[in-house]
């Protein structure tokens, strides 16, 4: 994750593991550098400002912690000035990853499989487990037997949800879990209804109180973030706009998003990227934090009518 740049699950590791403060200061200094060169400004002040390992970097070393707060007053910024003569930004990221993997034990996960092999072993040799039967180590018993089903078309309608003929959706998107169905009417609003019954989804308190997600123009395109928290929407005015699932307040707008229509909104993996297609043939990815453009992709000749991110984050994939 250090060499692929992958700040958050870093971060999320490093609060979890018993490092050095040394190295941690090292670690975060390298992170808000990189922030501050992609002018993520939030999250690099927030680093700076409000973690202990650059407390202590600010109270040990004040030079070094000053040379921070000045990049971030910077307007641009070169990540092989700052390290001049220590090397570019992928050789230290290796630095620090080899710094940190002395410090930290870990087991491939295939070990974990070969002590649960053995452990089966031991318990039939003892008699605990029956031999030669399924058994369920989840449940901790004998597996049943299930007959299997017939391949079938679906044929039974759970729910119908109808719309006005002046409010008829656009886009749709379910929820992670499968809890929810969100909907996008040409009118430009959004709504979040049961999956399994179609009714408006009163549990979630903004839409009890009447309130209402809106877009200036139509709902074009839907998606969930993977944690479900968020839903992103994208309209035929070229605006992009993602909010809180459970408030239904703003996290996040993109005004300028494209020239036309957004026809495909997706997350990043992280949740921290908004992957958007237009029918101006431009596939572009946002920053969900800074609110900034982070990186545009041309080539179609024609409108884009979807586009995803692979499942590694390597590439981006548009139609």
């Amino acid at each position: 994750d250090i060499i692929k740049g992958k700040w958050e699950s870093v971060l999320a590791s490093v609060e979890q593991a018993g490092v050095a403060q040394g190295k941690l200061v090292d670690l975060y200094e390298h992170i808000i550098i990189e922030l501050v060169e992609l002018r993520d400004m939030g999250p690099a002040r927030a680093l700076l400002r409000q973690t202990e390992p650059m407390e202590i970097m600010r109270t040990s070393q004040p030079d070094r912690y000053l040379k921070l707060e000045q990049l971030l007053s910077r307007t641009t910024l070169d990540f092989n000035d700052v390290f001049r003569g220590r090397g570019t930004k992928e050789s230290r990221r290796l630095e620090i990853a080899e710094s940190l993997a002395n410090e930290v034990s870990a087991a491939p996960p295939s070990r974990l499989l070969t002590l649960l092999g053995h452990s089966i072993q031991w318990q039939k040799q003892q008699g605990i487990i029956p031999d030669g039967v399924p058994y369920d180590l989840f449940y901790g018993k004998v597996q049943e037997v299930v007959s299997s089903s017939e391949d079938r078309p679906p044929t039974r309608i759970l729910a119908t949800i109808k719309f006005p003929k002046s409010e008829h959706p656009c886009s749709l998107a379910f929820s992670p879990s499968g809890e929810y169905l969100a909907t996008g009417s040409v009118g430009g609003f959004i709504e979040f209804w049961s999956a399994m019954t179609g009714k408006i989804a009163d549990e979630l308190d903004f839409q009890a109180k009447g309130s209402l997600m809106m877009m200036e123009d139509a709902v074009t395109s839907l998606a969930f973030s993977h944690s479900g928290d968020l839903v992103c929407a994208g309209a035929s005015d070229g605006k992009i706009k993602a909010w809180k699932v459970k408030s239904g307040s703003t996290a996040k707008r993109f005004p300028a998003a494209h020239a036309q229509r957004v026809s495909s909104v997706a997350f990043s993996r992280d949740d921290t990227q908004i992957l958007s297609g237009s029918s101006d043939g431009i596939v572009r990815i946002h920053g969900l934090k800074s609110g900034n453009m982070l990186r545009e992709f041309r080539g179609h000749a024609a409108g884009i009518t979807s586009a995803v991110f692979t499942e590694d984050m390597s590439r981006v994939v548009s139609t």
